[in-house]
């Protein structure tokens, strides 16, 4: 069950978005993406989260205890 990790930011960008579109074909049933960014930039997640709903993708989302970074966990649903 591979993990695979993206850290993205400051701002999301074109980039950072094909970035994760590239990675998502390499997801399989039980393999898991992180993607990481500033908690102050969490207000942009909405295009990560709806890339990951078009592509069929279970996913929750975290803030760390030092409120500075943000997870997007994702998963394919098995």
């Amino acid at each position: 069950m591979p993990d695979i990790s993206l850290r993205i930011g400051p701002a999301i960008t074109h980039e950072d978005l094909a970035r994760v579109k590239d990675t998502l074909p390499r997801l399989h049933p039980g393999d898991q993406l992180t993607i990481t960014m500033e908690a102050a930039d969490a207000h942009q997640a909405d295009m990560l989260l709806e890339l990951l709903d078009n592509h069929g993708l279970d996913y929750q989302s975290r803030g760390d205890s030092d409120g500075k970074t943000y997870h997007i966990i994702a998963s394919r649903l098995e």
